[in-house]
């Protein structure tokens, strides 16, 4: 798991503004929001629903929000799908289209189905609760929602933790699963009706990260290893913030063999990997039912860390969604590991968006980006502005080559609030993260700003695509097997974008920047 320590006293902290809002990413239309829940794709359309409260900017009764999208970029807010009731709360859980109408509830035609935790509170103690796992369905393309009359489709059997469940559809054993957390490990339930459920197989202990905060938000699918004609099973989990862990909440995922009810994991039992080395990037989800020809795994995850979500600035809505990625897996010789992309719907936006600016400018290029000019010698010690002034959001991508004993800086528009470091030596590139900032709560200024060793890069090239927006900063290294997540309070609109050598020499290769707004 990533180091992560304090920045050095002489590293000042920034002040964070209240965040306007995003150009890109989307955010709930007022409230609180936080995991992503239920991601389907139906008769053209993505639905998104999310844990919602609408009469506050903090964590408060959960309900299901909800939004839908044809192009995974404009985004239509509806109302809310689901709100608490007697039985409790609703926690996160997941939407699948039940085509053969399996649960008989659609009579014959296809419907959404929607499994979430209902959590349920003692009167005078919030810290005593139950969480059941109920069913909900809509027969409209997910404009109305009830509540299945048979709930719990699965009582509490008496433990503290269990909640979140995952429904995929296993087509080798031709029966729906349910991947659910519960306390420190995973749980997985089979049924053939949607219905009625039998507990198969747990997997966790003794594997992979684990802190005094229960596993959630559980994730299961299967991807093909590219160049290699193999298969593997990917479980994400995530934890959340706890005392005993000051990185805060955090994704992990495990890779593997699932056979319907056993998931194997096949790298060491030890071994942390994390989904992304960023601060920010939290209770990853993947969309279900994509067509067939798409072919994509598409996930979406929470722009927060729970160490100081309640606290971070606020302009009437509180929380973010990352883009949307396509996830793939790469044999390396460490073993299979995820590859994250930013989704093609992002870049094919872009590209309309830039031809449009660029027409504006009359500087048009090839798909609307914008191609900087390089320096033709490599930059030596000292401060390098790559580009002035740059747009509100932005994507980019930077080709460098280091020297052996190179140290550099890069400023992303982010001003004094974040660099990325990259130091060279025989073997690699070592990259670390600093952020820093401040709006005056305490939980809030103790915990966001970090210096964090993120991770080693093999050779002295260093391949980075990024994208900018008010409120955040996504980093994709190495062609997307080092992500970096984090959320930034730095106002992008007019900054530069410079790169910095503090020993050695760096040879600016290619430099492309797309601006996604004025």
């Amino acid at each position: 798991m990533t180091a992560l320590s304090p920045p050095a006293a002489s590293y000042q902290a920034a002040v964070c503004p209240a965040p306007a809002r995003p150009v890109l990413h989307f955010t709930p239309p007022a409230g609180w929001m936080n995991d992503p829940n239920g991601l389907v794709f139906f008769e053209g359309e993505y639905h998104l629903f999310y844990q919602y409260y609408p009469h506050d900017r903090v964590w408060g009764p959960m309900h299901w929000g909800h939004a839908v999208s044809r192009d995974l970029v404009h985004w239509q807010h509806l109302a809310p799908a689901l709100a608490p009731d007697e039985a409790g709360m609703c926690f996160s859980g997941s939407a699948i289209v039940d085509r053969h109408d399996t649960s008989g509830l659609f009579e014959g035609e296809p419907g959404l189905l929607a499994f979430y935790t209902a959590h349920r509170t003692a009167p005078d103690d919030p810290e005593d609760y139950v969480q059941e796992q109920c069913l909900a369905y809509s027969r409209d393309r997910g404009r109305s929602w009830h509540r299945y009359a048979g709930n719990p489709i699965m009582a509490n059997p008496g433990r503290r933790d269990f909640r979140d469940p995952k429904v995929i559809w296993h087509a080798p054993s031709r029966r729906w699963v349910m991947a659910l957390a519960c306390g420190q490990a995973i749980q997985f339930h089979v049924s053939a009706d949607l219905l009625t459920w039998r507990l198969a197989s747990t997997f966790g202990e003794g594997q992979g990260a684990h802190t005094r905060h229960p596993w959630e938000c559980p994730d299961l699918f299967e991807l093909p290893v590219a160049d290699t004609g193999e298969t593997r099973w990917v479980l994400v989990v995530g934890i959340g913030a706890s005392e005993d862990n000051p990185f805060g909440s955090f994704t992990q995922y495990f890779v593997g063999d699932f056979d319907g009810e056993r998931f194997h994991n096949e790298n060491p039992a030890e071994r942390v990997l994390m989904m992304d080395e960023g601060r920010d990037f939290y209770a990853v989800q993947s969309w279900s039912d994509l067509p067939e020809a798409d072919g994509r795994r598409l996930a979406i995850a929470w722009l927060n860390n729970w160490l100081y979500a309640n606290q971070i600035p606020e302009a009437g809505w509180r929380g973010a969604m990352s883009f949307p990625r396509e996830l793939s897996l790469l044999a390396t010789p460490e073993g299979v590991r995820l590859r994250q992309a930013f989704a093609r719907e992002w870049r094919e936006t872009c590209r309309e968006i830039g031809r449009e600016r660029g027409r504006e400018k009359g500087r048009e290029s090839a798909g609307g980006a914008v191609s900087v000019a390089t320096p033709e010698r490599p930059l030596a010690a000292g401060r390098h502005v790559l580009l002035d002034g740059g747009a509100r959001a932005a994507h980019g991508r930077l080709v460098l080559g280091l020297t052996v004993g190179a140290r550099v800086s890069l400023d992303l528009q982010q001003g004094e609030h974040q660099v990325l470091e990259l130091t060279a030596d025989e073997a690699g590139v070592t990259v670390r993260h600093r952020r820093r900032g401040q709006n005056g709560d305490d939980v809030f200024d103790t915990h966001f700003s970090h210096d964090q060793a993120v991770g080693r890069l093999k050779g002295r090239g260093v391949e980075l695509e990024w994208l900018v927006d008010d409120g955040s900063l996504e980093l994709l290294l190495d062609g997307g097997r080092l992500a970096i997540t984090q959320l930034s309070f730095a106002v992008p609109a007019g900054r530069p974008l410079a790169l910095a050598v503090a020993a050695g020499e760096c040879r600016v290769a290619a430099f492309d920047y797309r601006a996604l707004t004025g």
